[in-house]
């Protein structure tokens, strides 16, 4: 478990100085052998059937076409080294998710981290539906193509992280390529967008024979893959961005083919009698392991409560993605890590990049709305004009309409045109500047056809010159009301914007607020809860204290008891002993008496008393004694 914790450093934050850009090669090297160390030691969904006895679940390749599409594999790759295989008890059991929230199969691990940063979450599934040359091909462009589209934080992200700027490639023949990346992410909510910077590395080249098969001629297969490793990275060219909180996450993510074919991937190899499989339809597994720190005052048990549902949400977004997106081959993106190749040009021919690697600034111009109400009465007018109105006028009013058109080229016109249009109507550019310049006159006193106003004689106009006076005042009326919807349009949104900036600091102050709150009422929760221990710990040693009390006192009235009982006895001994010397003393006294009456018993009983005299002396003396030695 060691082994893998010492891995997993390899992902940490890394400063742009410390990676030794003059010799990429060792650096990557120990980069995809750490991470293929890390896949490895994930462990398979569970119920799975090895790949030997399996066969593809589809007949084409790339049926499926979206992630509700794809069919949840059972087949399962040959297993890893033993040295690799033996840490996959670091990850536990899978984690308990219903089968709506994970309708393909995927087994979702979750493990601590030893370097107090938070924990480290890991998936690993196998797919059917789409191949893994396509599978392999949005893997490649998924940060490409976000640069390519305009927005805010966010703006073209697949998985919820998108490119706003690449800052560094720099690729290494043979072993992978190294890039550094500026991206972003909005969330939900009055949460503020977050920034990320990360050092992308890629190989096809990252398993070695731990991750093999031992085919039949003795060799070692390791098939098709490709290894994505996201660590954090500090860059001079990237500092904080205002508006933007600074986050961090460490990924590595593995895509690898299950060839169905006796463990080859070139049906060519297949064995002589046996149908070959397409290699596009077998199996896809995918791994990833994943830490994040979003930054800001999300606690962490927050981040780690959503990751589970987050990683699941993102699969199913980025297959979704990937289907729907033709490979490169049938006109595709392009995946060499060009966004501007993949980038739709503007109608001035320019594209809408502010530099090769930036995303494209938000821009927004009446031209984009197709269909507009500036398009309608552009078409609406000209028709008019070319069913009614002389050539030279047409070709006039024809120019001013479509003057921003960049096919329109009015050197084209003729001199005639040019003559008519000069002596019959103010220029075009002109009339729209006096019409839409503040404070000017109504369109009423500025009559575009001044050579019809100069001469002042309506009665004297024909059909088409009264058709084109009609439609020259209902071209002003449009440009007028055009000119007011544009005013109010850009009132009402600056309105807009002026307000959801107030309602976004108001929501900022509220949740600043909400969190002072929640902070407060945790301080004193984890207070009370700290007062409610140490009194649990006082009572505990004072009834600890009053049980010691107890035994003691129990103990002491016990000898109490044990010694009053002893005197007792002792005392009815001492009384019966009493009793006896009484009586003994009355034998003594009536013997001596009737021994004295006898003849000679004077004598005796004198003889008797210093008989027992001189063996009481005896016995003392032999107490004595035995004392001495005793002692």
């Amino acid at each position: 478990m060691a082994e893998l914790h010492e891995a997993l450093k390899a992902l940490s934050p890394i400063d742009w100085s410390d990676v030794p850009t003059d010799n990429l090669s060792p650096f990557l090297s120990t980069s995809f052998a750490a991470s293929e160390l890390i896949c490895n030691t994930v462990p398979p969904p569970p119920n799975g059937e090895p790949f030997e006895s399996c066969r593809p679940h589809h007949t084409r390749p790339n049926e499926a076409n979206s992630a509700k599409e794809m069919h949840p594999s059972t087949v399962r790759s040959f297993p890893p080294h033993k040295d690799h295989e033996s840490l996959q008890h670091a990850w536990g059991k899978p984690l308990k998710i219903g089968q709506a929230q994970n309708p393909l199969g995927v087994a979702v691990y979750k493990m601590a981290g030893h370097d107090r940063h938070g924990a480290w979450f890991a998936r690993r599934s196998v797919h059917e539906g789409i191949g893994f040359e396509k599978f392999h091909q949005a893997m490649r462009r998924e940060f490409p193509h976000s640069l390519s589209v305009e927005g805010g934080p966010g703006a073209g992200a697949v998985r919820g992280l998108a490119g706003d700027k690449r800052i560094e490639k720099q690729e290494v023949d043979g072993v992978g390529c190294v890039e550094v990346y500026q991206l972003s992410a909005q969330f939900p909510g009055p949460v503020t967008p977050r920034d990320f910077m990360t050092m992308l590395m890629t190989t096809n080249d990252a398993l070695t024979h731990k991750s093999g098969l031992a085919v039949d001629d003795g060799r070692t297969h390791v098939p098709r893959h490709f290894m994505i490793v996201s660590r954090p990275v500090s860059h001079p060219d990237a500092p904080g961005r205002a508006g933007y909180v600074r986050g961090q996450y460490e990924s590595v993510e593995l895509i690898r083919e299950i060839p169905l074919d006796r463990g080859k991937s070139n049906p060519s190899e297949a064995d002589q009698g046996e149908a070959s499989i397409d290699p596009e339809v077998n199996p896809v597994e995918w791994i990833m392991i994943t830490r994040s720190d979003p930054g800001g005052g999300i606690p962490r048990f927050l981040v780690d409560r959503g990751t589970p549902e987050a990683m699941l949400g993102d699969m199913n977004k980025f297959l979704d993605w990937a289907c729907a997106t033709p490979n490169s081959a049938d006109g595709g993106e392009n995946v060499n890590g060009d966004p501007q190749a993949n980038t739709a040009k503007l109608p001035n021919g320019q594209t809408p990049h502010d530099g090769p690697n930036d995303r494209p600034a938000a821009t927004f111009t009446s031209q984009q709305q197709g269909g507009g109400f500036l398009s309608t009465m552009t078409q609406t007018v000209g028709a008019g004009l070319d069913a009614y109105a002389p050539a030279a006028v047409s070709q006039q009013v024809h120019n001013y309409l479509h003057r921003d058109d960049p096919d329109n080229d009015p050197e084209d016109e003729s001199d005639t045109s040019s003559e008519a249009s000069s002596d019959s109507f103010t220029s075009a550019a002109e009339m729209r500047r006096q019409s839409l310049a503040p404070g000017s006159k109504s369109n009423e006193d500025l009559s575009i056809a001044s050579g019809v106003s100069e001469a002042g004689d309506k009665k004297g106009m024909n059909h088409h010159d009264k058709e084109v006076q009609k439609l020259i005042q209902q071209r002003e009326k449009l440009d007028r009301k055009l000119a007011k919807k544009r005013t109010e349009e850009e009132n009402k949104l600056k309105k807009n914007q002026e307000k959801e900036q107030g309602e976004q600091e108001k929501a900022k102050e509220k949740l600043e607020r909400e969190m002072k709150k929640t902070e407060e009422k945790h301080r004193k929760d984890i207070e009370k809860l700290e007062a409610k221990r140490e009194k649990e710990a006082q009572k505990a040693e004072q009834k600890r204290r009053k049980k010691e009390d107890q035994n003691k006192l129990s103990l002491v009235t016990r000898e109490r008891d044990e010694f009053s009982s002893q005197l007792d006895l002792h005392r009815r001994e001492n009384g019966l002993l009493a009793e006896r010397v009484e009586e003994l003393q009355h034998e003594n006294a009536l013997l001596a008496s009737r021994l004295t009456a006898l003849a000679g018993g004077k004598e005796a009983l004198k003889g008797v008393q210093e008989e027992v005299a001189e063996a009481g002396r005896k016995r003392r003396g032999s107490v004595r004694s035995d004392g001495s030695k005793r002692s």
